[in-house]
Parts: structure tokens; sequence; C-alpha cells
């Protein structure tokens, strides 16, 4: 009756009595999925609570799941109802009914699974990330047959498979390797078969009929992984992961077993664009990568064989094999050209980005950056300006514009901020490059008011960088060191572990911790001055280095660089706030270094007879500021 009335285009009737009929019988799936149809884009809501309700009345409890020989989710309520054990009871000698957890045969999992990737598409759209993430988990556990617990327990289960080596056997879940597992595309797409048997079939799917159900569900699969990875890789860039994401504890490592098993099940240049992103950024040499696989890999100079750029432009490529027009891997690959100098080559692969789509403003940002390097400013203006059109909100583009159009004197448009009623700041530019005053407009105007805004906004959000990342077991790591740097013991000395305590989850959380360790490491290299050359002990003890938590990320710097700041008509107070989270960005990126020894450096001999100062530039061939 439901699709009847459906087709005589009387929507809301079809919708009551789809609604009545999966009230009657939750395991009637061809109606949920027609329901949800009806409702995926005007009433996501509606349709996710739909879907939860058909979960908790089909999930069958834990110890019923024995007969399969499968476990059910500790990530995942246990309730149940009596329908549900009343179904099993009934169609216990039904092939595979039950293995997905709920109370259905096993040729109805691919559809139980696409319903709870709906869910977690819809929740994401909603803005429910963490809500999203528990679906989508949800979904990766229908598709391995409950033989892992969590998301977690997998990722072991495809690391231990994939290096044997590595000495992370018999590991906690929870409990990451040390040093992230650093595939070529060739290994990665092999992960399936590795970690299943039956020539990489999942264990979830084996019931489902063979053909276009059993092809969709693997598909399901395999976007589940890529979205629960880039859930994760997002929270991680951030550094403020969303509410209910903190408990997920995932490093680079664990983002990258599940693109690998993604990207077995279904090659896809996203994934592909996605695991270089994340390869771009391991710190790591050659040794991580097996030597058997160098060979193969792309080598450019600059470029260590077998480290994470290594592979990360194997990745790139590989995906622009899959897809040559897909504008994200030829941006993502110039940007990794560019970063190791290789400049011409990278303005030729954002040309092909543009090419590609000539209104992605990442990439007209980009090469607009590249070609002024280039000292073609007047081609970089006018992709800047291009990249704002297609984007007005870009920061990255907005500010590029701002101090390409500064730097020849290009003052139309300008306008100007309005600092303490227009005592500063005071005459603004318009469109036709005339002056004007703002205090009788009494407000900013133009670029300029655009990039203030894009400042003040930044330097507020900076405020939630590592908002959460204060783990107990962090907490508990922490304060003895803590203890050991400031010379006390925990009975007499200062409350660490309530101090710690109180800065979790509050406003500033990162920029405090990352400030502490640096203090201990300061103090701890005093303590072995003092022990050596003033109390002359020849210790035996190691001075251990304070290590930040492995989960806090490195920040991102405000777009308006420390030495564009004189450009701008920015306060004190934001000049130096912009000047402390570039040092903070250096100081965290420095601290996660792998050469970074385990312990703080030696200190130096007293001065006999002076103290000798040196310091060399990082860019001191090419200093921003030698125009001047």
């Amino acid at each position: 009756m439901a699709a009847t009335l459906y087709c005589l285009n009387r929507q809301d009737e079809a919708e009551k009595c789809w609604v009545r009929a999966i009230k009657t019988r939750p395991q009637y799936l061809e109606a949920v999925e027609h329901l949800v149809g009806l409702l995926y884009k005007k009433k996501s809501l509606d349709a996710v609570d739909i879907i939860s309700f058909v979960q908790k009345a089909l999930r069958l409890p834990m110890d019923s799941m024995d007969h399969t020989g499968y476990s059910s989710s500790d990530t995942q309520p246990e309730t149940s109802t009596n329908l549900a054990s009343s179904l099993l009871k009934e169609n216990r000698s039904q092939p595979g009914f039950g293995s997905s957890g709920y109370a259905i045969p096993g040729t109805e999992n691919g559809r139980i699974l696409a319903l709870v990737h709906a869910k977690g598409t819809m929740l994401y759209s909603l803005k429910d990330i963490a809500g999203a993430s528990d679906a989508f988990e949800e979904a990766v556990l229908i598709s391995s047959g409950r033989r892992t617990t969590s998301v977690q327990t997998l990722v072991r289960q495809i690391q231990q498979v994939l290096a044997p080596n590595s000495g992370i056997q018999g590991v906690a879940d929870t409990v990451a390797p040390v040093r992230p597992l650093l595939l070529p595309p060739e290994k990665a797409r092999c992960t399936a078969k590795l970690v299943f048997s039956n020539n990489g079939d999942l264990p979830g799917l084996r019931f489902v009929p063979e053909g276009g159900p059993k092809r969709a569900a693997v598909q399901t699969t395999s976007n589940s992984l890529l979205s629960l990875a880039k859930i994760f890789q997002d929270a991680m860039s951030s550094g403020s992961p969303a509410a209910g994401l903190a408990r997920k504890s995932t490093g680079v490592g664990d983002i990258l077993s599940l693109y690998y098993l993604s990207l077995s099940l279904q090659e896809s240049p996203s994934t592909a664009n996605n695991v270089g992103i994340l390869l771009a950024s391991v710190q790591q040499t050659a040794a991580a990568c097996s030597p058997g696989t160098l060979s193969s890999l792309p080598s450019i100079p600059g470029i260590p064989p077998g480290s994470g750029l290594a592979l990360a432009l194997a990745y790139y490529n590989y995906g622009l094999t899959l897809d040559p027009k897909h504008v994200h891997l030829h941006t993502n690959l110039g940007s990794l050209l560019k970063d190791i100098g290789q400049l011409d080559l990278a303005i030729q692969m954002y040309e092909q980005a543009v090419q590609c789509d000539g209104n992605f403003d990442i990439a007209l940002t980009n090469l607009a950056n590249a070609v002024k390097d280039r000292g073609r400013i007047s081609d970089a203006i006018a992709y800047y300006k291009r990249a704002v059109r297609s984007n007005p909100d870009f920061a990255e583009a907005v500010c590029g514009l701002s101090t390409a159009l500064n730097s020849v004197c290009d003052w139309r448009g300008r306008g100007g901020a309005l600092l303490h009623g227009g005592v500063y700041d005071r005459w603004h530019v318009d469109d036709d490059g005339m002056i004007f005053d703002a205090t009788k407009q009494d407000q900013g105007s133009g670029l300029t008011k655009k990039v203030v805004d894009i400042v003040s906004r930044q330097l507020a959000d900076a405020s939630t960088w590592g908002l959460g990342v204060l783990q107990e077991n962090d907490i508990a790591d922490l304060a003895p060191q803590l203890f050991r740097a400031a010379g006390q013991s925990p009975d007499t000395g200062a409350d660490f572990d309530f101090k710690l305590r109180s800065w979790s989850k509050s406003p500033w959380e990162g920029s405090r911790l990352l400030r502490l360790v640096e203090r201990a490491t300061r103090a701890l290299m005093r303590q072995w001055y003092c022990d050596k050359y003033v109390r002359g002990l020849k210790t035996t003890c190691e001075y251990k280095r304070p290590q930040l938590p492995s989960n806090l990320t490195v920040p991102s710097a405000p777009t308006v660089l420390p030495f564009h700041t004189f450009t701008c008509p920015l306060t004190a107070k934001d000049i130096r706030m912009i000047s402390q989270r570039n040092a903070f960005r250096i100081s965290c990126s420095t601290l996660r270094s792998p050469w970074l020894p385990s312990t703080v450096y030696p200190p130096p001999p007293p001065p006999s007879p002076q103290l000798n100062v040196g310091y060399v530039s990082s860019d001191f061939n090419n200093h921003p500021l030698a125009h001047l």
C-alpha cells in the first residue's frame, strides 16, 4: 500500500504507512529502505531515528552469538528485544542468521550494512561527528562478521598481518605501535586477502548473494572504512577532536591501516589522495619501509627512498592512474613537490589542477603562491583574484591577495580597519583608489577588514587546540616526569595530577601543556648542569625528556605570518599572539621529530673564560625582510 501511495505522489500517506509496517515488523528491511530513501534528504533526523529503532529492535544479545562463532561489538549497547530473541529461536537453522549481530538472515547482511552506512552519512551531514563515527564503525564490524570486538582490534589485526616482524603481536587493542606501518600501493591493495581468508572475502558478507548485492556491500564497506579514517584524520589534523572521539585514541598508523583495507576492497583515487596526505606528514626514515618495495617507487631529488614523502608520491601517482583528472591529487602532488624545492614541477601540477577545475580555490591559491615565489607577481594576483571570486571566505586566498597587492603598491580596494574609533588606520582606500575618512563610516572596509577578521577568528580558534587531549593514562605518565623535573616528590611537591586534570577539556589545554613540557625540559637541563658542574656528582641516572601526549597534533599557524604583520593594521596583542602561535607550531613539530633523543641534551660546561653565543637564521640566504 505504501508503495502505491508513493507512486500516486501521496508521500505523506506513504510515509505513515511505511512507519506502521516497520513498527509491526522491524525485520522487514525492504520497507525500511523505502522509508529511508523517502526521508533521506528532507528529514534526515527522522531517517536516522528509524534506522536506530530497527537496530535496537533487531540487535541480538552477546550470549546469543555463540552459535555463529562470532562475538558482538563492545562498542555498541547490549540492548535487544524479545522480538530479536524469538526471531533467533525460529530461524537459528538459517545459514548465517545473526552473523551481523542482528536478527536477520545472512543474506540480508548487505541491507543492514547499507542502512547503518546511510545513518553514518546523514549524521555526518548533521555535524554529529561522534555519532557518524560510531555508525561507520558498526558498519565495518557488520562486514567483518563480528569476529573483532572493535575497529581498534581490527586495526591491530591488520598491523600484525602486514608487519609480522614489527613486534606488535600481543599488544593491547588500545596501544598503537610506535612506528606507523608504511606500505606502497601494490602491497596495500593486498590487505584484505592477507587479513581475511577465502581470497579476502569479508566474513560478514559470506552469505550475501553474489553479483550486484555482494559488490554493493563490499563497496559500502570500503566507503565506511574511508569515512571512518577520514573522520579520525580530520580530528587529528585539527587538534580538537569532536566530543565523543577523544575516547578513541587513533594515531597515524591506525588511520593508515583503515585506509589500506579500504583501498584493498575498492581502488579509489580519493582514498589514494587521503593516504598521500597522511604519509606526507609522517616523519620517518627509509628504514620504516620494507627494503623490497623501494625499487618500485618513483625517485625525485629531495625525497629519500622509502620515506613517508616517497610513499606519498607513489600514492598520488597511483591515484592519478585511476583518475587522471582528479583535481585534489594534482594539487596535493604539487604541494609535495613545492615542499621539497621542486617549484617548477609544482607549478606544472597546479596548472593541471586548474585545467581540471578552473574554480578550485585551493589549486588557484597554491598556484598563485608558487608563481609569486618565482617573481611573477602579476600572474599571482590574477590567480588570487580568481580564488577569492570562487570562495570569498578562503583565508589563504584573501590574505595572499592582500600581501601581493601591497607588494606592488596597488591600494585599490584596500579599505582598512577601524582601530580605536579611527585613531589608527583612519584613512581607507576604496575600489577606485581614492581615500576616505573611516570615522565617517564608523566601520572597517575592503580587503584589509577581511584580513583582520580572519586573523581575529583564527586567534580565537587557537584556544581549542589540544582540547581533550589529556587522558588519564597521559596524566599518569606525565605527572612523574614533572615531579622529576621539579626535583620534588609526589608527597611534598606540587600536585601536578590535580593541575593537569584541571586543564583537561579546558580552553588553551594544548598551549598550556606544550609550555609546561618545554619548561620542564629546561628545568631538567639545569638539574643536570648543577649535578655535574656545581655539586660534582657523577650521576648515572638518565634525565628523561618529558613527552607530549601522542594524540596532540601540530597546531596550525595563522594565515598572516609574523613578518607580514607590519603591513596589516593589527593590535600589538594580535601581533604577539601570531608570533606565539608560530612558535608553538615549531616547538610542537620539533618535539614530534623522530630524531629527538629520549633524554634532554647534555648541558654545556661553564664559561671559560667567556660564553660564546651564536645564531644562524634558518632563512639566512632568503630573509623575508632583506629588501627593507
